[in-house]
């Protein structure tokens, strides 16, 4: 059951990916993203292991993942 408390994150969430430009982006993209920038904070870079197995990207396709890399990339968002 979801609680009121979840929903309100969620809008939290969604308001603040808008006001990062973000809302532009997919779903994937934006969990690519989020995987990309974990990973360069606990570990200095992203590299494509790492970023295959994240949590946020783990149950994601390859081409899935190396397709919002190329998206992101030309979006200038990584």
């Amino acid at each position: 059951m979801i609680n009121s408390t979840l929903i309100e994150l969620k809008k939290l969430l969604n308001s603040m990916e808008k006001d990062f430009g973000l809302n532009s982006l997919s779903e994937v993209e934006r969990n690519v993203l989020y995987a990309i920038k974990d990973l360069e904070k606990e570990k200095g870079t992203a590299k494509t292991g790492y970023l295959l197995s994240h949590e946020f990207t783990a149950n994601m396709s390859r081409i899935s993942v190396f397709r919002s890399i190329k998206t992101l990339e030309k979006l200038k968002k990584i």
